[in-house]
């Protein structure tokens, strides 16, 4: 089984995703996997944020794979995925997967959310826009 730590947001965590991050949650550890989600398991009083954030890179490094709930206006996850992003080079077989692909949309320029979309397909620098929309087309 599988060791696997969920990027989300916390501070602007909405109800519904709560409960959907939640219940994939179960779903993983039902199925045996070690899961650490941050809103759940990492202790959130910290005035600056650097233990928080130490923490979920500890975690990012711990994982053998990495899934998104992604909303683009947590900066919490975007500090987290740019964290798994370096992680990744120095542990290529480390895995990213989005838990909420439907509901992420591509833009229709440079993005962190494209960046995302690209990482979750393996993509890399030599493709290209149309490439990643077929992908994502194809899911």
């Amino acid at each position: 089984m599988a060791k696997i730590y969920i990027v989300c947001p916390v501070r602007k965590l909405t109800g519904s995703e709560k409960e959907l991050i939640l219940k994939s949650v179960a779903d993983l550890e039902k199925a045996g996997n070690e899961v650490r989600c941050p809103f759940r398991d990492t202790n959130q009083v910290d005035e600056i944020g650097l233990r928080i954030v130490g923490e979920h890179e500890n975690d990012i490094f711990w994982a053998d794979e990495v899934r998104v709930w992604w909303n683009p206006t947590s900066e919490g996850s975007l500090w987290d995925f740019a964290q798994y992003r370096m992680a990744k080079r120095f542990m290529p077989n480390k895995r990213l997967f989005i838990i909420n692909l439907d509901s992420v949309s591509i833009t229709e320029y440079k993005s962190y959310t494209n960046v995302l979309l690209a990482t979750h397909f393996q993509l890399t620098p030599v493709h290209t826009l149309a490439d990643l929309k077929l992908l994502k087309d194809r899911k």
